[in-house]
């Protein structure tokens, strides 16, 4: 979406709000397998002395897989959202540093941004799960499986030990 900026470039204290629904179809980040519809985002920008701030929250459902168990699950997403949108590129500039195409300002590309930086690398379906078990691949968190375990050979002999008696 672009953003007509025109009106507030040179008056401070100006405000455009905006309130869309971005299209992040075709976005796959760290866990996020799909971006399920119904994105939004909501904002504006102000001119605060003489500069541009975007500010606003980008909220949308992901269908993420769960690092440990593999499990697909829904995941709603509610991001901040902040930039400064600038005429033209300088040195010190940052990476929520963002340029103006004349008058206009590229939110799509602010949201997507926004959206990449901000999603989990690793995400888990729950903090206590348990994974896939290493030897049968079964789901850990559904119950125990039935592989028996493994004795490390260095203590076998103790092993024999506990047999004898």
């Amino acid at each position: 979406m672009q953003l007509d900026l025109r009106e507030i470039i040179n008056i401070p204290g100006g405000e455009v709000r905006f309130d869309y629904s971005p299209d992040l179809s075709g976005l796959e980040t760290g866990s996020v397998k799909e971006i399920l519809s119904g994105a939004r985002a909501v904002g504006s920008v102000r001119n605060i002395a003489g500069v541009l701030y975007l500010e606003g929250e980008l909220t949308v459902d992901t269908l993420c897989v769960c690092a440990r168990c593999l499990k697909e699950v829904v995941n709603p997403v509610k991001l901040k959202v902040s930039a400064v949108i600038k005429e033209e590129e300088t040195e010190e500039d940052s990476a929520d540093t963002f340029y103006l195409d004349g008058n206009l300002a590229d939110v799509d590309e602010i949201i997507v941004n926004a959206f990449v930086l901000g999603t989990e690398e690793r995400f888990l379906c729950s903090e206590d799960c348990k994974g896939l078990c290493p030897k049968c691949g079964a789901d850990l968190n559904d119950g125990p499986c039935n592989c028996k375990a493994e004795i490390d050979p260095r203590l076998a002999v103790l092993g024999q030990l506990l047999e004898n008696d």
